[in-house]
């Protein structure tokens, strides 16, 4: 069988060109994006099933009508009076001469009012205001450009996705054509055409939808245009792929010209050609000298080497209080040091600050009192766990990571005058969501009831670039992060040795 990069070539020599051309989570505004949070995609899936329940409510109420207008028609046998013969029969009777200008004079007009009176006035207000709320261009973008981090940092296929299969694990997912056209739409204008053309192929590997001539007359027909843009892709990345001094320009003015000249029948053809190809053969063709994935990538992978003379013991020296309760802690990198405390937020405490968070409790003196409490405890266990004191008066924060947020590789936290101690506490689990230190090769996966600390600084006050971290997106779940940033450092407590 033929692979694909043959397949573009011979397409291209159909028209005898190829040898005279190879010469925010928030925006502006600052409006909360529906897509930047878990929390506001329940308020989008609350929209769109409002929007549904509205939907159901006016279909049932147009189906009220079209069964009374039917009554009416059944009531009146007008086929009995379809040839002449019978309708002159019909006219002569005196009664039927009677009942027939009765129904005109009085009935007709009254059933003309009703067939002009609109029914479910109140729900297509609603729809209305529903219609209103509904994501825009920038809900969008912010949504394609999350689903291309998750496949370009964990090394994702468009052929895995499309079939609701994420990384080994198969979900009861599976992604429609639109759904795929949208994402290969997004990847062939930002000129990501090997990922285009892979999505491309996922929508139109496609059965037809149900009803789809009427879908197309609503959404739009999106087949001539999809065979078109899966062409261009293939062929593009195909003539980069075996010439690397063609620019993606150049290759684009190629494949371009080739479209122009092809007929509908060449076009189908080649498309019919590439569709035949496995989806297996055409991932491991296409991958062939690809960009080896960065540390942080591999870090998010979980493939950084694993370090070694690490372990794990329980911990009673930092303070007198471990003497009687000591903490489990986990060594994951001696140089930097960074250490991993398990089992040190429990549950009933994770559920009350994640309330507390989402502004979920009512404030009351009772309220504010318990949070108070608890966030001296939280304190505390900071100052037991890590020997390292501070102020009370610091706050604890909280964000919530959805599948598509993430902290960018390379922020760099250890400025000067910033943190010199960073304590992460880990309120839910997820799949994905590592914590990556670059510069130091670590990765660290999220451990519910688990906490994360490191040294921002060096012992001379400058910042520990080692320490620079960056947070994975989560590939499933709502990661939920306890932040404890400590800059100021009590003199007359114990400083954790980093050896």
């Amino acid at each position: 069988m033929q692979n694909w990069k043959s397949l573009v070539v011979l397409f291209l020599l159909w028209r005898q060109i190829i040898a005279e051309n190879i010469q925010n989570p928030l925006n502006n505004e600052g409006k909360q994006l529906y897509s930047s949070s878990n929390a506001g995609l329940l308020k989008l899936l609350q929209l769109e099933q409002r929007f549904m329940e509205n939907i159901k409510i006016y279909t049932n109420k147009l189906t009220e009508k079209v069964k009374n207008l039917q009554a009416f028609i059944d009531s009146v046998d007008y086929r009995a009076n379809e040839t002449f013969e019978d309708r002159e029969k019909y006219v002569s009777n005196p009664l039927n001469a009677f009942s027939l200008l009765r129904r005109t004079h009085e009935d007709l007009p009254k059933w003309h009012n009703y067939t002009q009176q609109m029914v479910g006035m109140e729900e297509l207000y609603a729809l209305e205001e529903i219609a209103v709320k509904a994501p825009d261009e920038e809900d969008m973008n912010y949504s394609l450009q999350g689903m291309h981090r998750l496949e370009k940092i964990y090394g994702l296929e468009a052929t895995d996705l499309a079939r609701g299969r994420i990384q080994d694990r198969k979900y009861d997912v599976k992604m429609s054509a639109r759904d795929c056209f949208a994402l290969g739409e997004h990847k062939y204008q930002k000129e990501d055409y090997q990922r285009a053309s892979m999505w491309f192929r996922m929508a139109l590997k496609h059965k037809p939808e149900e009803n789809a001539k009427l879908v197309n007359e609503i959404l739009g027909d999106m087949k001539d245009k999809l065979r078109k843009h899966y062409a261009a892709s293939i062929i593009i990345f195909g003539l980069v792929k075996s010439d690397p001094t063609l620019t993606i320009a150049k290759s684009r003015a190629i494949a371009f010209e080739a479209l122009g000249k092809a007929t509908l029948t060449d076009l189908k053809t080649l498309i019919t050609e590439l569709l035949k190809q496995s989806d297996e053969e055409i991932v491991r063709e296409m991958n062939i000298n690809g960009t080896a994935p960065s540390d942080y990538e591999l870090g998010c992978r979980g493939l950084l080497p694993k370090r070694k003379n690490l372990y794990c013991s329980y911990d009673s020296s930092t303070t007198p209080f471990l003497r009687i309760a000591p903490t489990k802690q986990e060594i994951i990198s001696l140089d930097p040091y960074i250490v991993m405390h398990h089992e040190v937020l429990y549950n009933n405490e994770i559920a009350e600050l994640k309330l507390h968070a989402q502004n979920k409790i009512k404030v009351t003196n009772e309220n504010r009192m318990k949070i108070d409490s608890l966030r001296r405890r939280m304190i505390n266990r900071i100052t037991d766990i890590t020997g390292v004191g501070f102020q009370i008066t610091h706050e604890l924060h909280m964000p919530d990571y959805d599948l598509k947020s993430y902290y960018k590789p390379n922020r760099d936290y250890a400025y000067w005058g910033g943190p010199k101690v960073t304590l992460l506490f880990f309120a839910s689990d997820v799949e994905g969501g590592a914590t990556v230190f670059t510069k130091s090769k670590v990765s660290v996966f999220p451990r519910k009831g688990s906490s994360l600390f490191w040294y921002n600084l060096l012992d001379d006050g400058t910042p520990d670039r080692r320490s620079v971290q960056a947070e994975c997106p989560v590939l499933k779940g709502n990661k939920w992060v306890f932040t404890k940033w400590i800059k100021e450092i009590n003199s007359q407590c114990t400083h954790r040795t980093k050896s």
